[in-house]
């Protein structure tokens, strides 16, 4: 079982080379930030000058710290991939982690209700996967068959494990200005949505020592816990489309500040700094465990290889292996799980925007995983980073240059592009094609949002003496008042 389990966690660091965080390096305003809404649901509140929708949003990322990728590989037309020329193994002290993330924003609109609330409704599918735990010997050894070590190797694998999760979400977006006058604007929203599972796997250890001897022989000793739904089984011909888990319920919570040192009643003037943050995704998914869903005991000494491999017929069902593995006091099960849960990939975001003068701008991004592994579940989360974008803001077309630090180490650059309703970015396209060959990181995202009108409240005129002044003055309508020390008083 444990043999399985290394080629699983393996195969999790390999994949993400190839598949999906989240819009890295995007404005969080300007034409529209209904696209936003699911990261920050005070961005709801931009539609107070007028509805919003998003027509779709996409965005795909992958990491690691395992292996890099030279980029002739994009280029390589046979598909056959050799390490040491299109991949190689990364040589560091830090623990070896992969992931993936794609996330797909569907139709969404955002409308103010009674001049007082702003209110949103979208759809959303994501899908978070995540492996680690591995230390960098463990890794060298594991996938090299030439190490002396290979066939004569003693090690513990600690808090280690790979987890997959697909669902869907519907969500309720609710937004107020609490404040909105000519200086400061401040926004909050709260984002409730219904949760939908589809699909999800987890294997897990606390602690298990393997060992592999140089006759071949292995055995582990610790724990192990396997959950995973019907759609997620080797044997299993249902999609990860299919639903597989119950509903569910999440929440977002965010707040957005605007400073205009230059407010004016009469237009509409630059922020000279916006600050937003965010927690997202607090609450956890229902799944139905699959046969073989448990944690169990591993006890496995001085066992023949082929004991605690797959055999053939065992590819039919894993729960077949694990109580094939049960009946010959191998492994015993503590504790079955009919039914589990997968937490969602809780995070901080933060957002500064700095207005640097003559249109351009500089944002500072941050997100901040919450969720530690704990229990029996390796937690699909989000990879943190620090992102750093400066860029030229001409309205509705923007372009942009995203500087990220993932898990605040390797460093990636790349572009935005913003015309109008249209976005296209990446956070490490300059980076991926220009500086070196090796990539360790990949991100592209697009969308299109419609801004159906772009309406502003009307001007706060604030005049001397109110209706004690003369009377000719009060017959000249609002829009034809000029803003002078006769009509306006500044503000204290």
């Amino acid at each position: 079982m444990f043999g399985k389990y290394i080629r699983t966690a393996l195969i999790l660091f390999i994949s993400c080379n190839a598949n999906a965080q989240q819009f890295i390096g995007m404005p969080m305003s300007g034409y529209t930030s209904i696209q936003q809404m699911p990261y920050n649901p005070a961005m709801v509140n931009y539609a107070i000058t007028g509805p919003e929708i998003n027509v779709y949003g996409l965005s795909v990322l992958a990491g690691n710290n395992a292996y890099s990728v030279n980029k002739r590989l994009l280029f390589n037309q046979d598909g056959d991939a050799k390490e040491g020329v299109d991949y190689a193994k990364l040589n560091s002290k830090h623990i070896k982690r992969g992931w993936a993330n794609v996330d797909i924003l569907g139709p969404a609109v955002g409308f103010t209700y009674k001049k007082q609330y702003q209110i949103g409704i979208y759809t959303r599918f994501r899908s978070v996967a995540n492996a680690g735990g591995l230390t960098n010997d463990q890794f060298t050894v594991l996938t090299n068959e030439k190490d002396p070590r290979y066939y004569n190797y003693a090690t513990e694998f600690k808090k280690t494990g790979a987890s997959a999760h697909a669902f869907g979400e519907i969500g309720f977006s609710v937004g107020k200005m609490l404040r909105d006058d000519d200086y400061f604007k401040v926004r909050v929203g709260v984002n409730v949505k219904y949760l939908i599972g589809f699909a999800a796997f987890n294997v897990y250890t606390k602690s298990l020592a393997y060992y592999r001897l140089q006759d071949s022989l292995e055995y582990g000793r610790g724990d192990l816990t396997t959950m995973f739904t019907y759609n997620t089984n080797p044997s299993s011909t249902g999609e990860l489309s299919q639903r597989a888990g119950k509903g569910g319920l999440g929440l977002d919570i965010g707040i957005q500040f605007e400073y205009h040192p230059d407010g004016d009643p009469n237009k509409k003037t630059p922020y000279k700094y916006a600050v937003a943050a965010s927690i997202t995704d607090i609450g956890s998914v229902t799944y139905v465990g699959d046969k073989g869903s448990a944690t169990y005991k591993v006890n496995a000494g001085l066992t023949m290889l082929d004991a605690l491999s797959f055999q053939e017929s065992d590819r039919q069902e894993i729960a077949f292996y694990s109580n094939r593995m049960k009946s010959i006091g191998l492994m015993t099960e503590e504790k079955a799980y009919e039914k589990f849960r997968i937490g969602l990939p809780t995070a901080f975001r933060l957002n500064i925007d700095y207005n640097l003068g003559s249109k351009f701008y500089t944002s500072v991004n941050t997100l901040m995983n919450l969720k530690g592994n704990g229990g029996n579940v390796y937690r699909p989360g989000y990879v943190g980073y620090l992102n750093i974008t400066p860029r030229y803001d001409l309205g509705s077309v923007k372009f942009g240059l995203p500087i990220t630090f993932v898990r605040w180490r390797s460093l990636n650059m790349g572009a935005v592009f913003n015309l109008g309703p249209f976005y296209l970015g990446s956070a490490t396209l300059l980076s991926s094609l220009l500086i070196g060959n090796a990539i360790t990181d990949f991100d592209v995202y697009t969308g299109l949002t419609i801004k159906l009108s772009n309406e502003e409240k009307p001007p706060k005129l604030r005049e001397y003496g109110g209706y004690d002044k003369p009377w000719y003055q009060r017959l000249v309508p609002n829009f034809m008042r000029r803003k002078s020390s006769i009509y306006y008083c500044p503000r204290y």
